[in-house]
């Protein structure tokens, strides 16, 4: 009996020590994370915290006409969660327009899989390499 209570109070000063560490790098991810989206579009209200905005767009209306509306109240471009990771959504022809002529190369990069990474040799393989591969690289390294 003893023994228990003794791990007990153990366990409950762990928590305690562990709590305050774990506070502060929540607020200083919070403020690294605010300091970030300065200069990013805005973000549509409505989402779930694991499926995002994808409950909006699984109702009676099709999926174009609900991102209409949601760019009649938040303006031309902003972001929409899919899931876990972001989507831009660019419902002008103009901005449209720079984003695939001006600025092509900040929209053509796709995002590095660490599987493709470990079963492709490093992006070696051919299929691999024209779909995964880093930005610029349009070949296979052999």
């Amino acid at each position: 009996m003893d023994y228990f209570l003794s791990s007990h109070k153990t366990a409950i000063a762990a928590i305690l020590a562990v709590f305050p560490y774990s506070l502060l790098l929540a607020i200083i991810r919070n403020l690294l994370r605010n300091r970030s989206k300065k200069n990013a579009a805005p973000e549509a209200g409505g989402a779930w915290p694991l499926i995002g905005h994808l409950h909006l767009l699984r109702g009676p209306k099709p999926p174009h006409r609900v991102l209409s509306n949601m760019a009649d109240k938040y303006g031309p471009i902003f972001t929409v969660k899919m899931g876990v990771h972001q989507a831009l959504v660019v419902s002008n022809w103009e901005i449209a327009k720079e984003c695939l002529t001006t600025h092509d190369q900040i929209f053509a990069n796709r995002p590095k899989a660490m599987a493709m990474e470990l079963l492709g040799y490093n992006f070696a393989m051919i299929r691999a390499s024209a779909h995964m591969a880093p930005t610029g690289v349009k070949y296979a390294r052999y």
